[in-house]
């Protein structure tokens, strides 16, 4: 059975629970979330010693994981097999004949006092596949890559706020959209970096811009997001000034990022002027953004021709082929860079 994630949280609040679950994809925020309630909640702390074990695929194979569920449990009612990083398990590699009857057995025939978990990251399995087929009719199987397990960038602020309330803080809109924009859409880091940030709050208090910038570690001034800002008002001095940074910090700011950040921008920039969208609402639920970032896209349309963005995309692709070494040039980056930054700003 495929479920979603939120499926799977409203069971466990219900104390619904399943045998075997396997969870997969690449979005590993889901995994570990859920794979973190079962270790932490799921047996008595005075009996996990017994009853709970974390196994990693690496280190066993899945007959000796089936025997540890065909055992009963030594103090509690139940048991929690946890296997970790599964996808490294061979049995999924390359499948040996025994190992699949065995495996096919189990599932057709779990023991009831024992929950298994599979935490299969960073890819799914084949659906076309036999064993993919007799799992997904067998176990709770979440697929982190469906899309009703997508949380998209319009999304993001709501997901920061329930994340930081549920960890009893608040957060006020500009931190929230400072922490997205550096971070991007990845919930793992999301929440790795926001974790930096409770360490140095107490409870319930407001985690506000400043927060972000001092415990995130982002510089407000040196970015992309202010580098997008400083050419959306054609600000030449501020652009040349971050460009400058990011030349003397090439590790943390390569240039084939900076290109693909603002080609991305001009390309979706481009896509509201021919649509002619005017509404910070409108823009946010097409592009998928959030209504605060959507006004970069207005301001932008005062400021830029239709034309002059189209020359503007057509820098970035040559600035990118010169990059990749497919076209000759012998400049640096950093010159390169600039003379994009020019030519952005009089496009």
């Amino acid at each position: 059975m495929i479920y979603s994630y939120k499926k799977i949280l409203d069971n466990i609040k219900n104390n619904i629970f399943f045998n075997i679950y396997f969870l997969m994809g690449e979005e590993s925020y889901f995994i570990d979330k859920i794979t973190n309630y079962f270790a932490q909640n799921f047996i008595k702390e005075e009996h996990k010693s017994f009853d709970q074990e974390i196994i990693y695929g690496k280190d066993t194979d899945i007959n000796t994981i089936i025997n540890r569920c065909k055992r009963f449990p030594m103090m509690s009612d139940k048991q929690l097999i946890i296997v970790k990083e599964s996808q490294n398990l061979s049995f999924f590699k390359n499948t040996k004949q025994n190992e699949f009857e065995n495996f096919i057995n189990y599932l057709s025939n779990p023991s009831k006092q024992t929950f298994l978990m599979f935490a299969f990251k960073n890819k799914v399995l084949d659906q076309r596949k036999k064993l993919t087929k007799k799992i997904i009719e067998s176990c709770v199987v979440l697929n982190t890559e469906d899309k009703e397990n997508k949380i998209y960038d319009n999304q993001l602020p709501q997901w920061v706020k329930s994340e930081v309330k549920e960890n009893k803080f608040s957060i006020d809109e500009k931190a929230t959209i400072l922490l997205i924009e550096n971070i991007g859409n990845n919930l793992n880091k999301l929440e790795n970096e926001l974790q930096k940030v409770y360490l140095n709050k107490k409870d319930n208090e407001i985690i506000n811009s400043k927060d972000i910038e001092m415990y995130v570690g982002i510089n407000r001034d040196y970015n992309l997001f202010e580098l997008q800002d400083s050419l959306v008002n054609k600000d030449l001095n501020k652009a040349i000034k971050i460009v400058s940074y990011f030349e003397s910090n090439p590790k943390n700011n390569p240039l084939q990022k900076t290109i693909l950040f603002l080609f991305n921008f001009f390309s979706k920039l481009l896509f509201v002027m021919s649509h002619k969208m005017y509404e910070a609402q409108k823009i946010s639920q097409i592009l998928k953004i959030h209504p605060f970032a959507a006004k970069s896209y207005i301001k932008a349309t005062s400021k830029y021709s239709m034309n002059e963005v189209k020359k503007i995309i057509k820098y970035c692709r040559e600035i990118d082929l010169i990059s990749k070494g497919i076209k000759s040039n012998n400049n640096r980056e950093g010159i390169l860079l600039k003379e994009l930054i020019y030519k952005m700003t009089y496009a």
